[in-house]
């Protein structure tokens, strides 16, 4: 199939309608780069082809899935080099349509694109014309919710760098403190108490509920990120917050989590949570003594309001709830005996050390907090994401499966009969790991 036309037939003011790109941008690009490459007319104007501006688009569909101007570029040359032409396999599909100036959707494309190049100045003007255009409310969760997800999601498949992901997250951070101190001074007597359990580091779900909150006029005490539970008892005993409101986004942190939970109970305060773990795994939810906020910020908003009006008591353990957290203190209690054994049963693998040591550290606050909620399976979406990590790292995702032999023997050496059921579903797990496969079959979540 051949390609698009190449003759010279359009000017500057088709090409930018016909796009949506900005004008300086495509100087730069024509700088930097030499794409496009327009002729010109007798009269000096530039004139592009058909060909000009679908390579236009092919490079603007790029970075709207997180891919830097430099990286796209890269790509488009990889391809003619190899004998393809990217632009005549886009022809065989459905056009994505660019987004007109001016729309959210477009803002939300531009701003990504110049937060993945570096581009602060950029990416500032164009929040500035997104607030001034919509209702904040629309902003947070269409540009920066959505990047939050599309930006883990591509440096987890390793289409962006960590440093491109990092950057995001600040500007996010920075312009969300920015609004919440540019708040009025709290208008309702409840005062609602945000932060999240030991080890958990993510920030910008608990920033924007701070923010929603307050511009409903409740009064709100942000704690952070990684609070130490004696921190969260002084707390809340020193200001007796009309509620407490938890943030978990892994499974790594949910036994911490609980640990804040238990720690609050004799105090008689009014606890909920929420985060991206329990929206994979609703199971989880019967299982925290604590008040479930939604799977939404709207949902999570609205149920803070109830739960300062009504008081309801905190949902009650289960019968079993007691059992599977001292289970999981004795397998945290005894992680240095099994670290020990472990690292015996992998040296033959020769793994990077840097690597090994994280992956234990990580899959230890992994295995604790699947036994104190009594739910081994919540493991599974876990090492979808580790698989993922593996290839990100240009290591075997075959990987995993020794290790999670190695994992169950040094269970069965080092720990008590207690923890027996757990080296058991760990050698099941492996063993249903094929040599040859990237993922995980038969786990429910799992993907």
């Amino acid at each position: 199939m051949t390609g698009p036309d190449t003759t010279p037939a359009f000017n500057l003011k088709v090409v930018l309608k016909e796009t949506g790109i900005r004008p300086d941008t495509l100087r730069a690009w024509e700088r930097r780069y030499g794409i496009p490459k327009p002729q010109r007319s007798p009269g000096g104007h530039r004139l592009y082809s058909q060909r000009d501006i679908e390579t236009i688009k092919w490079l603007m569909a790029r970075q709207a899935e997180g891919l830097s101007i430099a990286r796209a570029v890269e790509l488009f040359r990889t391809q003619i080099a190899q004998g393809r032409d990217p632009l005549a396999e886009v022809e065989e599909t459905t056009p994505q349509p660019i987004a007109p100036p001016g729309t959210l959707e477009s803002l939300r494309q531009s701003w990504l694109s110049a937060c993945l190049a570096f581009n602060e100045n950029e990416a500032e003007l164009l929040l500035n014309q997104a607030f001034a255009l919509y209702p904040l409310e629309i902003v947070i969760k269409e540009i920066f919710h959505y990047a939050m997800v599309y930006v883990g999601d591509q440096w987890y498949r390793n289409n962006i760098s960590v440093q491109q992901e990092h950057f995001v997250s600040v500007l996010i951070q920075r312009r969300l403190n920015s609004l919440i101190a540019a708040c009025p001074p709290p208008t309702r007597p409840e005062v609602i108490l945000l932060g999240s359990p030991p080890h958990e580091q993510h920030l910008l779900p608990l920033l924007m509920l701070h923010l929603f909150l307050r511009r409903r006029g409740f009064g709100v005490v942000d704690l952070g990120a990684n609070v130490p539970v004696a921190k969260f008892d002084e707390t809340v005993a020193r200001i007796q917050p009309h509620l407490v409101v938890l943030s978990a986004q892994r499974l790594t942190t949910v036994a911490p989590l609980l640990e804040v939970i238990l720690s609050l109970h004799p105090l008689g305060a009014s606890v909920a949570y929420g985060g991206r773990i329990f929206n994979l795994r609703p199971s989880l939810l019967p299982r925290i003594p604590a008040h479930f906020l939604g799977k939404t910020m709207d949902e999570a908003v609205q149920n803070v309001a109830l739960l300062v009006h009504q008081r309801p008591p905190l949902p009650a353990p289960t019968p079993e709830f007691a059992l599977n957290y001292q289970r999981a203190e004795l397998f945290w209690s005894r992680r240095a005996q099994i670290e020990a054994w472990l690292y015996q049963a992998l040296s033959e693998l020769r793994l990077p050390q840097e690597y090994l040591t994280t992956a234990v550290e990580d899959f230890e606050e992994t295995l604790r907090s699947a036994l104190a909620v009594g739910d081994l399976d919540a493991i599974l979406p876990e090492l979808e994401w580790a698989q993922g990590l593996l290839r990100q790292h240009r290591l075997a995702p075959e990987t995993l499966r020794p290790f999670l032999l190695g994992y169950a023997q040094a269970i069965r050496a080092a720990a008590p009969s207690e923890l027996s059921p757990l080296a058991e579903w760990l050698q099941t797990t492996a063993e249903r790991l094929s040599i040859s496969s990237t993922s995980l079959s038969g786990g429910p979540d799992s993907g």
